[in-house]
């Protein structure tokens, strides 16, 4: 019974692998096509507003993709994509922000110490 535990343990450990983002624009984003569809997948998000202005991509293995947009239903915008097992590298774009979503342990840059209040004392 003990084996079974142990192995169930290290069958559901989380995977941290990879890096998603996602990509804001400043309109409205249509007609996705990406290059190497096997490197990264690519969602839009609908937000309440439905502004159809965001998307969600992520990583399936490594290498270089592109991936392409249609802006406004007029401007095309065509973004260069690196995936590697510790990041996700997105190219800019002007009218564009995109954010890291996650990030891999180990990777973080500062490691932040706090201090927690103690608990107030007890009164009898």
């Amino acid at each position: 019974m003990k084996k079974f535990l142990f192995l169930l343990f290290l069958i559901i450990l989380p995977a941290q692998a990879f890096e998603d983002c996602v990509i804001i624009g400043d309109g409205k984003l249509s007609d996705i096509s990406i290059e190497k569809n096997d490197i990264i997948d690519v969602y839009p998000l609908f937000t309440v507003m439905n502004e159809k202005n965001t998307l969600f991509v992520r990583p399936l293995k490594e290498g270089t993709t592109r991936l392409c947009v249609l802006k406004n239903g007029k401007d095309i915008v065509m973004f260069n994509v690196e995936v590697t097992s510790d990041k996700t590298v997105i190219s800019d774009a002007k009218g564009f922000d995109i954010f890291a979503i996650d990030s891999p342990p180990g990777l973080q840059s500062e490691i932040y110490e706090f201090e927690l209040d103690s608990p107030p004392g007890v009164r009898e």
